[in-house]
C-alpha cells in the first residue's frame, strides 16, 4: 500500500503493520542513502525482532526527501495510525526504539511515542568514535610532520 504524506515524505509502504501486534517491544529504525532514488534523500526502514523466530522483519519503508524532524514525525505518526488501524484500534506503542544518534529521529519518536525508550545503536556509536579518532590522529600527524 502506498501513501502520499505531505512534502517531507514522498511514498511510504506499510506492508507489515500487523507485526506490531505481536512484536512491538523493540523497533529498529535507520535510513540509507545508497539506494535512495534520485528524486529523494533517503530510504528509511523500520524493523522488528521476533525472538522465537530469531529473525528481524521489515515493518515499513519510506522514501524521504530530507532528514528533518518534521518528516520523521509525519512518518512515525503514519506508522502509529496504520498499526492501530490494522490491529482493531488497539493502541500500539513500542517499548524501545533503537536508532542512530540523529537527534531528529529520536526527538520525533519521543513526540509520537512519548512512553517509548530511545536506545542508541552501539554500532553507530563505535563508528562515530572511529571517525573521530581518525580525524584527531590525522590532525596530530599533520601538525607533527607538517603534511
Amino acid at each position: 500500500m502506498k501513501h502520499k504524506i505531505k512534502d517531507g515524505i514522498e511514498k511510504s509502504s506499510i506492508p507489515f503493520a500487523k507485526l506490531f501486534r505481536e512484536y512491538n517491544d523493540d523497533i529498529f529504525v535507520d535510513g540509507t542513502f545508497f539506494i535512495a532514488p534520485k528524486f529523494s534523500y533517503q530510504v528509511f526502514i523500520t524493523r522488528t525482532y521476533a525472538k522465537e523466530l530469531e529473525s528481524f522483519y521489515t515493518t515499513s519503508f519510506a522514501i524521504l526527501k530530507n532528514k528533518e524532524q518534521e518528516a520523521y514525525k509525519m512518518l512515525f505518526e503514519k506508522l502509529k495510525k496504520n498499526a492501530n488501524t490494522c490491529n482493531n484500534n488497539i493502541r500500539i506503542e513500542p517499548k524501545n526504539l533503537h536508532c542512530d544518534f540523529e537527534r531528529a529521529i529520536s526527538n520525533a519518536a519521543k513526540t509520537i511515542f512519548p512512553n517509548t525508550n530511545i536506545k542508541y545503536c552501539i554500532w553507530h556509536y563505535k563508528k562515530s568514535l572511529e571517525i573521530k579518532k581518525n580525524k584527531l590522529c590525522y590532525n596530530e600527524l599533520f601538525q607533527i610532520y607538517h603534511l
